[in-house]
């Protein structure tokens, strides 16, 4: 495989939106993974890690500010590698500076909440950084092709 581009999307970053613009991301991604020729288990860890990443940019990006908030999403295929990048305007945010939890054998009820779905979009692709870029927010996903 050498290189593929693919459509970009645009979704909606409103709140009121989330349930449509999750299940639009999850529909894209399924398609560029199949694009990519990811097998069905690297395809639904990739799943899981951008929807965590585009949940929380909509529930907190964009949570009061006058912006109406979009996410794009890019992706291309290059040199056996997936790449999907969420680029958001909302307030900066690097997830990579969350606290981590690390507190995984205590019963849930007494774990503070937080951490958990971030750590899980770390564990659940082959790479991922993010960068923040003038007003702009971009995370990046990189999934290894077979």
């Amino acid at each position: 495989m050498s290189s593929s581009h693919i459509e970009p999307l645009t979704l909606s970053g409103h709140p009121d939106h989330m349930g449509d613009s999750l299940s639009k991301l999850r529909k894209y991604v399924t398609e560029v993974s199949n694009i990519a020729g990811l097998e069905s288990q690297a395809m639904h860890r990739l799943r899981l890690a951008v929807d965590e990443i585009a949940a929380n940019i909509i529930m907190y990006g964009y949570a009061g500010t006058e912006s109406p908030g979009v996410i794009n999403v890019l992706t291309t295929v290059v040199d056996g590698q997936l790449t999907l990048v969420l680029e958001d305007t909302g307030v900066p945010y690097d997830p990579r500076q969350r606290d981590l939890p690390d507190n995984f054998d205590d019963p849930l009820e007494t774990r503070e909440i937080g951490g958990l779905g971030v750590f899980l979009a770390f564990e659940n692709v082959d790479k991922f950084d993010y960068q923040r870029v003038g007003n702009c927010n971009r995370n990046i996903f990189v999934m290894n092709c077979p």
